[in-house]
């Protein structure tokens, strides 16, 4: 299990870090964020923060973003591998740039983000606030890899300029005309326990606060701990995610298991630490393997290649699996 990443706020950076361009006072982004901070929380009803971890970034050009939304503070961890090898100076400078672009873009959408960096530059503190904050975070989340695999994004300037005829196209899917501004409001959850057969699926609808448990079901294999990681059975893990059966395939030949959903392929092979997502490698630290005649993953690999979210339970010792019924401009 990841442990939570400490909070080190440089907060005078964060009270004159406006975005340029704009004549703008964030006020009351930060006043939510000296609020929350005063109460000892990472997170509110209001503000949802990313602590994007830069420790490895330079080392194996790996980068973590541990996300606490709501009151609860309810954590989920996104997992960014093979990205450019560069210093964690570098990746502030770009993630700074990329949050004042989006701050520029959400703040007609009634919505503000706020940025802070540690005095060693190895964590970056990513606030949104406002009408459409799922939508903001969902949009710098999503373009960290991009962010940090290419040139400072740089505002056009000039009569005739624009960004999407510029070095800087990258950063258009995460506008919030292309993000778009319908609410994420119902997951499927799916709750895996170690060293039992059934498994539950539920469906969260945040809107009307209820989860509404639609059944149990059973395996017949157990999901396992090994190396820290949690192992499932490659169909119960694929069928979790919205994976038809037909999308789940074997090849006893190259030992590969391959799983498709929309317009996502992954490929994985037994005993290999490289799966490939959309025929791009991703290095994980751990490896599929066969036990007791049955396939198994990791989870969190091949959840979050997918793109739902991954939380741990140490006292129930529990896989709860997160994916999103409606995402962003669906």
């Amino acid at each position: 299990m990841r442990k939570p990443i400490a909070l080190m706020l440089t907060l005078a950076l964060l009270l004159t870090m406006t975005a340029p361009v704009m004549a703008f006072t964030p006020s009351a982004i930060l006043d939510e964020v000296k609020l929350m901070r005063a109460n000892g929380k990472l997170s509110n009803d209001s503000i949802t923060q990313a602590v994007v971890d830069l420790s490895f970034i330079e080392s194996n050009g790996s980068v973590t973003a541990t996300v606490y939304e709501s009151v609860y503070e309810n954590q989920t961890i996104n997992t960014y591998p093979n990205l450019s090898k560069q210093s964690p100076a570098s990746c502030t400078n770009k993630l700074t740039r990329f949050v004042f672009e989006l701050t520029n873009r959400y703040r007609p959408q009634n919505t503000d983000l706020a940025i802070g960096v540690s005095p060693d530059r190895l964590t970056v503190q990513t606030y949104v606030y406002g009408q459409y904050k799922d939508q903001a975070m969902y949009a710098f989340l999503s373009g960290i890899p991009d962010c940090l695999n290419n040139e400072p994004y740089s505002r056009p300037t000039g009569r005739g300029s624009s960004s999407k005829s510029s070095d800087n196209s990258w950063i258009e899917p995460y506008s919030p005309e292309n993000i778009g501004t319908d609410p994420i409001t119902s997951f499927q959850v799916t709750t895996f326990a170690i060293a039992n057969k059934s498994y539950t699926i539920a469906t969260t609808d945040m809107d009307e606060e209820k989860t509404v448990t639609s059944g149990t079901k059973t395996m017949d294999v157990a999901p396992y701990i090994k190396g820290d990681r949690t192992y499932v059975p490659v169909r119960y893990l694929a069928y979790s995610l919205g994976v038809g059966e037909d999308n789940v395939t074997w090849d006893g030949k190259d030992r590969k298991v391959g799983i498709t959903k929309d317009d996502v392929d992954i490929s994985l092979f037994i005993g290999s630490h490289v799966m490939y997502v959309s025929q791009e490698p991703v290095e994980m630290d751990v490896a599929p393997e066969i036990t007791n005649a049955r396939t198994f993953l990791p989870a969190r690999w091949v959840a979050e290649a997918l793109g739902a979210e991954v939380d741990w339970d140490d006292v129930t010792k529990q896989a709860i699996i997160k994916m999103p019924i409606k995402e962003p401009g669906d």
